[in-house]
């Protein structure tokens, strides 16, 4: 039997470890767990050259273990921007990640000064049941981030901090609904916790920064999964009818630049994979590695149809 604990880690593939640090350190107030050099054995299942090294800084929202970012600088390696000036409705890998703030507009307008832009201004947004102030942002690396504020439900947030929570949600832009829900539900074992769909009943500003005269003919098709039956870490698949952009699958892999991939923490890591296996799915083999600060672990990986990649891990 196996038991999945939780999403642990988001791998940010950055250019520069101190640039991206400043945002969620420095700025957001997050705490650094350690700083690592990257396991020959972990280089090795990405299939890196012998010559590439890596560097790694894990940083955690107040000190919360689940939903961290480990951010990962490549050394002697060519390298690419994963998603090269990308939009919302562009396929292949993950497409942002989600953070709370305590305000919105005002994270908006520092965030700002320090060189992050806007897909649009800070908007009041209706998703299935929640009620929030949303902003979508695109920063140092092509990356983006949501920065959100619920109201609907209500939630307080007590960490008096920029940043005070940890990654709880995350984006895959698909290019086919039903083929991606296959992989994730019949293949992955994922429970489906919202579905809705986002479409203006007029020309108007949108978060995702389509021109006004698109926003009513345009509409984001959304699920959102949770891989271990829980609602503080999840993500969400998301297709975009009405409008075509840039496939980026090919480009999702190490050691280009973005976000990465998806680390898992389970138990039973054999029964799982050999689940995976035997419901059509595709893993790499499982192997060893050093992963700090879990020491030695099992893993394999599996990507998804538009290549989002999620990597399994278990300590020894």
């Amino acid at each position: 039997m196996y038991n999945i604990i939780n999403i642990r880690e988001v791998i940010y593939s950055t250019g520069n470890l101190t640039k991206a640090s400043h945002l969620f350190e420095e700025y957001g107030g997050w705490n650094r767990v350690g700083q690592y050099q990257t396991d020959r054995k972990v280089l090795d299942t990405w299939q890196l050259e012998e010559e590439a090294t890596a560097t790694e800084i894990l940083i955690q929202s107040n000190h919360y273990e689940h939903g961290q970012i480990r951010l990962i600088e490549f050394n002697n390696v060519e390298q690419e921007i994963m998603r090269s000036s990308q939009q919302p409705w562009d396929v292949g890998g993950i497409m942002d990640i989600n953070l709370r703030v305590h305000d919105v507009q005002q994270n908006f307008d520092t965030l700002r000064n320090m060189g992050w832009h806007g897909l649009s201004d800070p908007l009041l947004q209706v998703m299935g049941p929640f009620k929030l102030y949303d902003v979508l942002m695109r920063g140092l690396d092509d990356t983006i981030i949501a920065f959100t504020h619920r109201l609907e439900p209500p939630m307080e947030l007590t960490a008096p901090i920029n940043l005070p929570t940890h990654v709880y949600k995350t984006s895959i832009t698909v290019d086919d609904l039903a083929k991606s829900r296959s992989f994730y539900e019949d293949i992955l074992g994922c429970e489906i916790l919202t579905e809705y769909a986002v479409k203006k009943d007029s020309p108007q500003e949108n978060m995702f920064g389509l021109p006004h005269n698109l926003a009513d003919k345009v509409s984001c098709n959304a699920i959102i999964y949770s891989i271990h039956g829980g609602r503080d870490v999840d993500f969400q698949i998301v297709q975009f009818d009405g409008v075509t952009g840039k496939d980026f699958t090919e480009k999702i892999k190490a050691p280009n630049i973005g976000f990465l991939n998806y680390r898992v923490e389970l138990t039973g890591i054999k029964s799982y994979h050999e689940k995976i296996i035997k419901d059509g799915g595709q893993p790499t083999p499982l192997s060893k590695a050093i992963i700090q600060p879990y020491g030695e672990v099992q893993l394999f990986s599996i990507r998804s149809p538009c290549n989002a990649h999620f990597e399994f891990f278990e300590s020894i």
